[in-house]
């Protein structure tokens, strides 16, 4: 039976923990935040507009690619310049910046002398306009410029959360998070799954070209994430987020891991090969994936 497309996030499908919780963490959103969370979201921890950490989580979002006009290089010390990002990152409560200790990464880039800078960085410090990195050497300031991307390591996957209703007048339990309703005297108490050893069950697709199946092949690589039509069903409150079979690749700086293929078994069977994402061989199967790039496993924290 081919698949059809019908992600709805990441969801649970092994821990260290025991059910109902799975080593869930308690996390906060803040009450003024008018980004919306949808149960099976990863989650990354928001920042300031000057890209400090507030404590606060946010619903995720995949890696943003920066239009930079200008790297300086000082003493070791570089800052790189670009245009304000405003689409696919969280401006609220405050316009985004590069969150510090996340991953700066430049592909095709080289100075007149100097040589290139085609790695990954932390980022130190940052603007919605400048991020600083340390780079060894010294550069010119004359550059050909490639591409640059923002990895932000994920915090964990949302699992629910509880707030009180403005319009309710009462503690709301719910699968998401609205972006309102909550009483600004309250932050959000939100649910995350973090642990370490968890794998979650997925529904892969492809943000770029048509689909095909991801397979056994593909076990050990890494992978990203994106968003359906809509970056969550109101309706019922889950993600659209599925696996996104166009970002695969040996990049460190993915988020997860290809651990699986969804009920695939060593004799490269299937039983549940007639249930909608079970079939291996066609477009927008469920596989098993854990953490590659997560925020706990840092050594730099975000």
């Amino acid at each position: 039976m081919a698949n059809t497309s019908a992600p709805n996030g990441f969801l649970q499908y092994n821990a260290t923990g025991v059910t109902p919780t799975f080593e869930q963490t308690q996390a906060a959103i803040s009450s003024s935040s008018t980004v919306p969370v949808f149960f099976g979201d990863p989650v990354v921890q928001a920042a300031s507009a000057t890209g400090i950490g507030t404590g606060y989580i946010t619903q995720g979002y995949y890696p943003v690619a920066l239009t930079v006009s200008g790297i300086v290089v000082t003493n070791g010390t570089a800052v790189a310049t670009f245009t304000a990002v405003t689409t696919n990152v969280p401006t609220s409560p405050n316009a985004w910046a590069p969150p510090v200790g996340s991953i700066i990464y430049f592909t095709g880039t080289s100075f007149a002398t100097g040589g290139g800078i085609n790695q990954g960085y932390t980022v130190t410090a940052s603007t919605t306009t400048t991020a600083t990195f340390s780079v060894p050497g010294a550069f010119s300031s004359t550059f050909t410029f490639g591409t640059c991307t923002i990895y932000v390591p994920v915090a964990g996957i949302f699992a629910g959360c509880k707030y009180l209703s403005i319009g309710q007048k009462r503690t709301v339990w719910s699968n998401y998070y609205q972006g309102s309703d909550s009483n600004t005297s309250q932050q959000v108490t939100a649910y995350v799954i973090s642990s370490p050893q968890s794998q979650f069950n997925v529904q892969t697709a492809n943000s770029n070209t048509a689909a095909t199946a991801v397979g056994f092949a593909n076990i050990g690589q890494n992978i990203g994430w994106n968003y359906g039509a809509t970056n969550g069903n109101v309706a019922n409150g889950l993600s659209t987020a599925y696996a996104d079979q166009y970002t695969i690749a040996a990049n460190p700086y993915l988020p997860f891991r290809i651990i699986g293929l969804l009920n695939y078994t060593p004799d490269g069977s299937n039983p549940l090969q007639g249930v909608n994402g079970n079939d291996y061989t066609t477009a927008y199967n469920r596989i098993i994936v854990g953490w590659n790039n997560a925020m706990f496993n840092q050594l730099a924290g975000v």
